[in-house]
């Protein structure tokens, strides 16, 4: 039976810009990536449909989308499933994020971005900061998510780049998302990514590809811990 139990009702408000497709295939995913549906969880055409007020065409239609993204798997005579995460789909994700990642901050420092542009981070730090404080109430997720998103806007011009690595994140952001519950990883985020904004700022780009290349190994090693407590979650 498919249910969305999400905290923040504005996710099912649908957009004045977005047709019945548009509207469906955002909140489905996002409830996927943020594990409101969870690997393995069996959806329902008709529920899904019936909660989001539409036919089953687009909510039939969007599964065969996130099919082809790795998030749904569907089986002929058995339904559709959210899929499960892949290790080996994480690992890659992780290589891409380092190479890639060096290449963004050389980036950023040919560009020589102003010490004002570098404030969007130090907001999202804060926000961070404060969501630690709230005893579990929000995921970091987000602001971690977005935090890496701005690198790559401070970078210049890598938006599509940014667009593309998304595409192949899918199990990178889930299992993100998994480990940023604990509070304590949260917080050794939090410092990773407050020490590595200090390195941007301080032109320190040795240093600054070094911490990067370090927050995204640790993350990796984050794996085996998040596997064994959440096994019906991964391959």
């Amino acid at each position: 039976m498919s249910i969305l139990p999400v905290p923040d009702r504005q996710i099912l408000v649908r957009k004045a810009s977005e047709d019945a497709r548009q509207y469906v295939y955002r909140v489905i995913k996002t409830c996927i990536l943020n594990l409101f549906l969870p690997p393995s969880r069996k959806l329902s055409e008709i529920s899904l449909a019936k909660t989001l007020e539409v036919s089953r065409t687009p909510v039939h239609d969007t599964f065969f989308k996130l099919a082809r993204e790795d998030l749904v798997d569907i089986y002929p005579k058995r339904g559709a499933y959210v899929s499960r995460i892949d290790p080996k789909r994480i690992e890659q994700s992780v290589w891409i994020h380092i190479q890639l990642g060096t290449s963004m901050l050389n980036s950023i420092y040919v560009k020589r971005p102003e010490h004002s542009q570098l404030m969007t981070l130090r907001y999202l730090l804060r926000q961070l900061d404060d969501t630690l404080h709230q005893d579990g109430l929000h995921s970091p997720f987000q602001i971690i998510a977005e935090y890496y998103h701005q690198l790559y806007i401070l970078g210049g011009n890598m938006e599509m780049l940014w667009n593309s690595i998304q595409k192949n994140d899918v199990d990178f952001f889930r299992l993100l998302h998994l480990a940023a519950e604990n509070p304590v990883v949260a917080k050794g985020f939090y410092y990773e990514l407050a020490n590595l904004t200090d390195a941007i700022d301080e032109r320190d780009g040795d240093r600054a590809s070094q911490l990067l290349t370090g927050h995204f190994s640790r993350i990796l090693l984050l794996l085996p811990p998040v596997r064994t407590k959440k096994p019906d979650y991964f391959n």
